[in-house]
Order: C-alpha cells, then sequence, then structure tokens
C-alpha cells in the first residue's frame, strides 16, 4: 500500500546525539520510506555527526530556530513528497508498527489530511500527559499536498502542534487520532537535569503559548510552506 507513496521522514533534532541513534535505527530499516531527513537545529553536542553515521540526509541549523522552522526546512527540501512523517528524535521503544500506524491511514483513506499520534502503555507520566493534552504529540503523518498550502509556520518553534491541529480544525481538514503503544519519549528534566530540565518546560509552554497568542494574526499572512519559487529552488538542491 505504502510503496505507491513518496514517504519521507523529517526528525527534529536539539542535542540529541545520545538519544537519537535508537530512533534511526527503527525509520532507516524501513523499505516504505524514501528518504530520512535530520534536522540538526543548532546543536553543539555533535548531533549532526551522529546522524551522519546512517543512511540520512543531515540539513543544519546555524543556530536554534526551533521545531516549526526545522519541520519547514525538511518539508522545502523535499516538496513533492506525498507523505511527511513527523517523529521526535528522543522517542523511547519506537517500533515499526508506530511508522505504519501513523502513515497508512493517509493512505487507505485518501480523505485524511493528517495523523497525530497518542503514547499509550508506554511511560506513565508520557501517558498522563498525553490524555490531558493529546494535540502536543511530536509524531504524525501528514499529506503533502495538504502540508504545503499551510501558512508558512517556521514561527511557531514548539508551538508548531498546536498551530498544526489548530489550523487543521479551523479549515475542517480531515484528521484521525492513531494510538501507538509503549512508545513514549525522554522528558527534558532527564536530558537536561532538574533545574535547567524545568527551564526547558518552561520555555516550551511559554512558545505553545505564544502559538495560541499569534495564531489569528499569522494564519493572514499570506506565505506558504512551500510556494512555487520555492519548490523549484529546493528541487535543484
Amino acid at each position: 500500500m505504502l510503496e505507491t507513496q513518496t514517504v519521507t521522514v523529517i526528525i527534529p533534532a536539539y542535542n540529541e546525539a545520545i538519544r537519537i541513534p535508537k530512533v534511526l535505527e527503527v525509520v532507516c530499516r524501513n523499505d516504505f520510506i524514501d528518504r530520512v531527513v535530520v534536522v540538526d537545529d543548532g546543536s553543539h553536542d555533535g548531533t549532526s555527526e551522529v546522524a551522519q553515521r546512517f543512511p540520512v540526509e543531515v540539513i543544519r541549523h546555524a543556530r536554534n530556530q526551533g521545531k516549526g522552522k526545522a519541520l519547514v526546512s525538511g518539508i522545502r527540501r523535499y516538496p513533492e513528497s506525498d507523505l511527511y512523517l513527523f517523529l521526535d528524535a528522543d522517542l523511547i521503544h519506537l517500533r515499526d508498527e508506530h511508522l505504519l500506524a501513523l502513515a497508512e491511514p493517509l493512505v487507505r483513506y485518501p480523505f485524511l489530511n493528517m495523523t497525530i499520534g497518542v503514547f499509550k502503555g508506554g511511560r506513565g507520566s508520557s501517558d498522563l500527559a498525553q490524555k490531558i493534552f493529546p494535540i502536543l504529540n511530536g509524531q504524525r503523518a501528514v499529506r503533502g499536498s495538504w502540508v504545503r498550502e499551510l501558512p508558512n509556520f517556521s514561527w511557531t518553534r514548539f508551538g508548531v502542534e498546536v498551530f498544526l491541529t489548530k489550523f487543521a480544525y479551523d479549515s475542517a481538514a480531515n484528521v484521525e487520532m492513531v494510538p501507538l503503544w509503549g512508545l513514549a519519549h525522554y522528558h527534558k528534566e532527564e536530558k537536561y537535569g532538574p533545574f535547567m530540565g524545568f527551564y526547558h518546560r518552561v520555555k516550551m509552554y511559554v512558545e505553545i503559548f505564544r502559538a495560541y497568542a499569534l495564531y489569528e494574526n499569522k494564519v493572514r499572512i499570506p506565505e506558504k510552506v512551500v510556494d512555487e519559487k520555492e519548490a523549484r529552488h529546493y528541487v535543484r538542491v
């Protein structure tokens, strides 16, 4: 089924050199995936070098510009994909069936525009957060023809999931929530320690609320994620 589609996986990564190999080991062995793009968003821990050990393409931002910009960079590099899979770089227990659960509904049901993964049976705290805020999950599959027509969301940073979900709702796009059994991710306190982890968590929530606050003004801007001129430019790269 997925063999008829061109599938691009985009993995934003910021200082994930320790954690990203486990994700890439799974993603890179799936034959239905045509290409994997790791967007190193200004890391200073060797994330790019670690990613380059795998059969992936690495895009490196000179400075940290946020998750939204990283996803847009990946889309613009390959603007003709049928499907895009967005995956976090710090996932725990990622399996082949998780990728299929996200991607297959878009092929089976042509009316769907996006799937959103929901963690189930992984880690208790992650599952609880998903019950309260399921739209914040970064594991998604989107139809290329839909996402390329969206208003440019490079500005959203950690608010990108809020933007994608709210725009889908406002535009009556078709979205399916899919359970991702056994999947979880590292918490910021685990990655950065209790104090810096708390700082990064607060920063993330500020960026999420900022996306809510700026949403109405930003969607009025006519610039798309990929316009015709950009598509021609990135195809040549």
